[in-house]
């Protein structure tokens, strides 16, 4: 199946036979354990070159999407950065209600990628050396989860485990999320998670391939069923959108999305 049609038949899979639950937001859930998604990029780049182009970048039609979100986390994850004042300067939202009225987050993300533990760890740096210098590794690993900074966070890590495997040269990153908004996180988080392989891939001369993410608590907030329904009934929706990445900068050739659908946050 095609990433939309894998995403679309779990949200009808967790409504129908989910688990229902309470949960930290006070909101309610109904959730199932260990769902996957597995995306192909259909990269066709030449090794050695600075570009990388696709045919399959993942980013749902069948309900608009914004570039500038997934665009704006992965510079602010990717540069370390625990403020929010780059996602406003870019009206960006998706962080303001978890973030101190300086807009501090604590050491979250991309503190623990470029800084673990406060210890001059850079995980990034780290890995693509480990890459480069060692293609059949087992140790090509980033790790979010730091139990020792929990509690200074505004909210733990959800995606919290990367992992990446080279095979004649070509890039897989697998990702662990302990936890899933279905309808409104999951999306972006894909979309960033692939913008992050493609990073790698350009930085470590690898062509860029298969993304495997297992969601352990996958879930769908019950104020998100009405929205929930107006996507799945979006039938004219096209789930192939072709891509090229080049120094950081992603350009969709075709993305035609769908309308705009809100749900409301729960905090």
């Amino acid at each position: 199946m095609t990433y939309e049609e894998q995403y679309r038949k779990l949200l009808i899979d967790i409504i129908k036979n989910g688990d229902t639950r309470k949960d930290r937001t006070g909101v309610g859930t109904k959730a199932l354990f260990n769902k996957q998604l597995n995306i192909q990029l259909l990269t066709k780049s030449k090794l050695g070159s600075n570009k990388i182009t696709g045919e399959n970048f993942p980013i749902l039609s069948g309900k608009h999407m914004s570039q500038k979100i997934f665009d704006t986390e992965f510079e602010w994850f990717m540069r370390g950065e625990t403020n929010i004042q780059r996602f406003k300067d870019n009206n960006v939202t998706i962080w303001d209600n978890w973030a101190t009225p300086e807009g501090d987050l604590g050491p979250v993300y991309g503190y623990q990628l470029r800084n673990f533990n406060g210890q001059d760890i850079d995980q990034l740096k780290n890995l693509i050396d480990n890459i480069n210098n060692d293609r059949h590794g087992r140790r090509h690993i980033i790790s979010l989860w730091n139990p020792a900074m929990i509690e200074q966070m505004a909210l733990p890590p959800c995606y919290l485990y990367f992992q990446f495997y080279v095979y004649q040269g070509k890039l897989n990153m697998f990702v662990v999320q302990r936890s899933g908004d279905m309808f409104l996180g999951v999306p972006y988080d894909v979309c960033l998670f692939t913008k992050i392989m493609l990073y790698v891939a350009s930085e470590t001369n690898t062509l860029p391939n298969k993304l495997d993410i297992s969601i352990i608590d996958a879930h769908i907030y019950t104020n998100h069923f009405d929205a929930i329904g107006k996507y799945i009934e979006q039938t004219d929706y096209k789930d192939n959108c072709s891509f090229s990445y080049e120094s950081g900068n992603l350009i969709l050739n075709n993305y035609k999305p769908g309308p705009i659908i809100k749900a409301e946050v729960a905090v």
